[in-house]
């Protein structure tokens, strides 16, 4: 009997059992955000026939990034489009954008970064008839119908998107326009509060959704007021950091366009792990139906459990949150509002209920 895949992006339905891979598989597991292997990149430009300028990130058990070959026969993945920002003066900005994606292409992912023309010349998300929204469309066409390992993509609707700054408001856009195609939002310092007039695209969304910020001083368009976040449905999972610059996600001199940097230098590994622990939840790849009660509501990561081999694998992995601990300047803030399924021994298919109050906790 085929192993049937969970429904992306949803809870209803308790499976707490990993799904063994096939045979075809050359490792014991598929790969996943607690069991992670290496990960391969590629590039695609419209002369090898992709719509724009992007990169492919995917799992591999090869090390060398740009000549990995992608990890075939172990399940399918989940696909993520990520968006970037609005970075002035910056040529193939898409492309400084690697620890994210690298990172979820470990844990079972295939990630698309993709150059936003539109986003990079300045034009503001709320544009009418976007460019980078017909952009986006074709990307998504393009990886699931022409790409050469499309068969290894979990089909319909497992796909997620993230995006940072402009990129966010784009791709949340995206997902409005698009109702169905999108399972899982994540928002990296996105400016909601920079949108002209009427809901913000993020109050027309109803998937599971992930906000990422810095200071409210610091990084100010993007801190949502409660009277958003409290309406926003659920389940939606918010981080503030304390002393957060709003290009903290990427290393220091990479973006011309703001050169300014906060004084946590944990604030882009701690981002990447709870991304990866969002999409783990809401999102997760093919045979880890498991993933979403083993990762907390408050998607801090919890400790990996793994065998000789998968160790192997693993270096590196998921450390970016653990090392905020002892910093005085790393203070981060989390907040979230789930959907829980009362424990109440084997799951008959009751609906999960909604938990009150939302938790929080704050790290020092």
């Amino acid at each position: 009997m085929a192993n049937e895949p969970p429904n992306p992006g949803t809870r209803g339905s308790r499976v707490q059992v990993r799904i063994p891979p096939p045979a075809s598989c050359p490792i014991g597991w598929q790969p996943a955000a607690l069991t992670p292997v290496f990960y391969g990149a590629r590039n695609h430009t419209p002369a090898d026939g992709a719509p724009v300028p992007l990169r492919v990130f995917f799992p591999s058990l090869d090390g060398s990034v740009f000549t990995a070959p992608i990890l075939d026969g172990c399940g399918r993945y989940p696909l993520i489009l990520f968006v970037h920002g609005h970075c002035a003066g910056d040529v193939e900005h898409y492309k400084k954008w690697f620890h994210l994606p690298g990172q979820l292409a470990r844990s079972g992912y295939v990630v698309v970064v993709a150059e936003m023309a539109a986003i990079q010349g300045g034009i503001h998300p709320s544009a009418d008839n976007h460019p980078d929204l017909a952009a986006l469309a074709n990307v998504l066409a393009w990886i699931r119908g022409q790409w050469e390992h499309r068969d290894t993509l979990m089909p319909p609707p497992a796909t997620g998107i993230c995006g940072h700054s402009f990129g966010a408001l784009v791709a949340a856009r995206f997902g409005v326009e698009n109702g169905g195609a999108i399972a899982a939002y994540s928002s990296l310092s996105g400016v909601h509060t920079d949108w002209p007039s009427g809901p913000f695209p993020i109050q027309r969304l109803s998937i599971p959704m992930q906000f990422i910020m810095g200071s409210a001083l610091e990084d100010v368009e993007a801190s949502l007021p409660d009277s958003v976040w409290n309406a926003l449905p659920r389940p939606r999972h918010r981080a503030m950091f304390a002393n957060g610059f709003h290009w903290d996600y990427l290393p220091a001199g990479q973006t011309p366009c703001d050169l300014n940097r906060g004084p946590c230098p944990r604030v882009a590994g701690a981002s990447v792990d709870l991304v990866t622990m969002f999409f783990a939840k809401h999102l997760p790849p093919e045979f880890s139906p498991d993933m979403p009660d083993k990762i907390p509501d408050s998607l801090t990561p919890p400790e990996l459990e793994l065998t000789p081999e998968q160790e192997f694998y693993a270096g590196g992995h998921l450390i970016g949150y653990k090392l905020l601990a002892g910093n005085p300047e790393c203070g981060i803030s989390q907040d979230w509002a789930v959907i829980e399924q009362p424990d109440d021994g084997p799951d008959h298919g009751v609906d999960r209920q909604w938990v009150e109050p939302v938790l929080s906790v704050m790290m020092r």
